[in-house]
């Protein structure tokens, strides 16, 4: 595999042919990231539409890559989550509790995460597919709670619920997670 110093004078040197370089190694990356987050709402198409401006993006602002601050690979990604979001709220305009994919409460940040992203993609699918199973308004409250980090009162505010009532449920939703996760969470 090629390193970032050598794509990047690759990218200088031969445009053409470093672009195709750095979409042969990172394509299925970008194309997963972006998926993850538009699939369901727009098309094949347009999903690998938003990929190839994502690699057009890195290419124009090939300049500005400080490989000291992160690899090729984590500034792909971040472009990638960053494109596809956009493309997302276009859609979507407003958004609600109602409409976030629960995927979006799971960021990208570091670039230790972009190289865990299988592993952690895994461990988030388990989570979620656990959530899902849950019943409303149980499941609104727990990612309302634990992922968009508002406190028992906001919650209460928001769905018509007493303070002590969430607190109680969100403490039994906490407890069937385990179960469901086979005892981890």
């Amino acid at each position: 595999m090629i390193t970032d110093i050598q794509l990047l004078n690759l990218l200088d040197s031969d445009p053409e042919k470093g672009l195709d370089q750095m979409m042969n190694c990172y394509m299925p990356l970008i194309y997963t990231i972006v998926a993850n987050k538009v699939s369901g709402i727009y098309s094949r198409e347009d999903i690998e539409e938003c990929v190839s401006d994502v690699f057009i993006d890195v290419f124009n602002n090939r300049n500005r890559i400080d490989i000291n601050k992160g690899s090729i690979k984590a500034f792909l990604a971040v472009i990638a989550k960053r494109r596809a979001i956009d493309l997302y709220r276009k859609k979507e305009g407003k958004r609600n509790l109602h409409n976030i994919p629960i995927d979006d409460l799971f960021d990208i940040g570091t670039e230790e995460d972009i190289t865990n992203l299988v592993a952690k993609k895994e461990e988030n699918l388990k989570l979620i597919e656990a959530i899902k199973k849950l019943e409303q308004p149980d499941r609104e409250i727990i990612i309302r709670k634990y992922y968009l980090n508002q406190s028992s009162k906001e919650i209460s505010k928001a769905i018509n619920l007493k303070v002590n009532t969430i607190d109680k449920k969100a403490s039994r939703c906490l407890q069937k997670l385990k179960k469901i996760l086979g005892g981890v969470l």
